[in-house]
């Protein structure tokens, strides 16, 4: 095996696990390109100096249903590209990380007889990878409970067993006779959180040391003693070093980096209606472990964040095992390959 093109996007979620496969993935010579929209999954491919092509992609559009009208239209478009790029790359297999940018390549795969490869981060199926894991080669999924593929578990990011909280403290003077939470909304933030925590700012910051990953909805004019709001953040590892507590939303990708870092958290799941619910599965799976501390969004204030971060610190989450869940994928992807390529020389 030589060339894998990895496909996914629309959030961070459907790349980074992706994109944390690199370092195995080169270790036996195996050359990856990108193929997505021009979402996300440029601007994070491009910075791993990943090879990356777009193709046209539409989204599902549950609010307005008749703006899905020109679907079929855009994914024939998206296909026929997508099967000139795999023509020109020649890859052996295509790993899928769902999210409807994924959908283009994926059929243009079927179309070429390159084997696809699905890779479910979440409890539940998403909508792409529900319809590509019909023809998939092989389907991986990340949770025990989840029927339809074999559980080998979500990758994570080697650089987060890496952080250092000198470095952090070096960009965030804190008061060093508190304990640290670090809050974040995955890759977007998360408006209902942000709003939350500035009305907690006198309680949280009477208790703790605030670091605050707000996202796109940030009110950046607000300032506190004790409190450092950023937009964004690359390099998450060194906050995770120097946060006691963690609060977070419910994607896949943060509960297991979370949780290979035994790091104690709070997570305020998406709720059902605002999504198709999968947040508050991950969650749950994730409780039921002995990881976490979980509060609904409807229950979110100021009172109940405080008293939900003070019971998460005090909670000892089980000892993760080294993570090699990376390693099991890689050899699973090329032994799958190698299986196909022994029935096709028969």
């Amino acid at each position: 095996m030589e060339r894998i093109v990895f496909t996914g996007g629309g959030t961070a979620g459907h790349v980074i696990p992706a994109l944390a496969l690199l370092p195995e993935l080169k270790k036996r010579g195996i050359k990856a390109t990108f193929i997505g929209g021009n979402g996300m999954e440029k601007e994070l491919a491009e910075a791993e100096n990943l090879p990356f092509f777009s193709t046209s992609v539409v989204k599902l559009d549950r609010a307005n249903p008749l703006n899905n009208l020109k679907i079929p239209f855009v994914l024939l478009k998206g296909v026929a590209e997508a099967e000139e790029l795999l023509r020109f790359i020649n890859p052996d297999v295509v790993f899928s990380k769902g999210g409807y940018a994924s959908l283009p390549t994926c059929f243009a795969a079927k179309k070429l007889n390159v084997p696809v490869i699905v890779h479910e981060s979440d409890y539940s199926f998403g909508v792409a990878n529900r319809l590509v894991k019909k023809f998939a080669a092989l389907t991986i999924t990340s949770f025990p409970e989840t029927q339809g593929g074999i559980c080998i578990g979500n990758p994570v990011r080697q650089e987060i067993f890496h952080g250092s909280p000198y470095r952090a403290r070096a960009v965030f003077p804190i008061d060093p006779s508190k304990k640290t939470v670090l809050v974040f909304g995955g890759s977007t933030g998360a408006e209902k959180i942000n709003l939350t925590v500035y009305k907690a700012l006198d309680k949280l910051t009477a208790c703790y040391n605030v670091i605050h990953i707000a996202g796109k909805s940030g009110d950046f004019t607000i300032k506190h003693s004790g409190y450092h709001q950023i937009r964004y953040c690359r390099d998450i590892a060194d906050l995770y070093a120097l946060a006691n507590v963690a609060v977070s939303r419910g994607g896949a990708n943060s509960l297991a980096e979370l949780a290979a870092i035994n790091k104690p958290a709070v997570i305020i799941p998406l709720p059902k209606g605002t999504s198709r619910g999968d947040q508050l599965d991950n969650a749950k799976s994730y409780y039921k472990r002995g990881y976490f501390e979980i509060l609904p969004q409807d229950e979110l204030y100021a009172e109940t964040l405080l008293h939900s971060i003070k019971v998460a610190e005090k909670k000892k989450s089980p000892k993760s095992p080294p993570c090699d869940v990376n390693t099991k994928i890689v050899e699973k992807i090329i032994e799958t390959v190698e299986n196909l390529q022994k029935c096709r020389n028969k």
